[in-house]
């Protein structure tokens, strides 16, 4: 049961960081509009009045100053903080890498000619 508890609360809290209530707001906002706006007009108008952003009932205007404020204090807030700890940094060349010289192998002919030699029948597998 607390688990249950503790995933809501997570939940609620992402929901809240990336401003989800905002959205949940303004489509409450919008369907109330909508239907203020279809008692007076046919649903069609009412649709279009809703989002051509001429007529934003109370709720709207609240909602997009909140936002703005919002906004204002997240750009006043961010300064510049100086990295102390990786402030010097070291680069490091590493030396030129050598060619690696093989071992020379010398075969004449007569060797390479020679087949090698067929392993024993194997008559359990058979």
């Amino acid at each position: 049961m607390t688990s249950r508890i503790a995933h809501t609360v997570v939940v609620l809290a992402l929901c809240l960081s990336i401003g989800a209530h905002w959205v949940v707001l303004q489509s409450v906002a919008w369907g109330t509009m909508i239907a203020r706006y279809a008692q007076q007009t046919c649903l069609t108008q009412a649709v279009a009045q809703t989002f051509d952003g001429d007529h934003p009932c109370n709720l709207c205007k609240r909602i997009s100053a909140a936002q703005r404020s919002e906004k204002k204090n997240d750009a006043q807030s961010v300064t510049f903080k100086p990295d102390l700890i990786c402030a010097t940094r070291r680069i490091t060349l590493l030396p030129r890498s050598a060619d690696f010289l093989f071992a020379r192998v010398e075969m004449t002919a007569s060797q390479l000619a020679h087949s090698p030699p067929t392993p024993p029948p194997r008559s359990e597998l058979i």
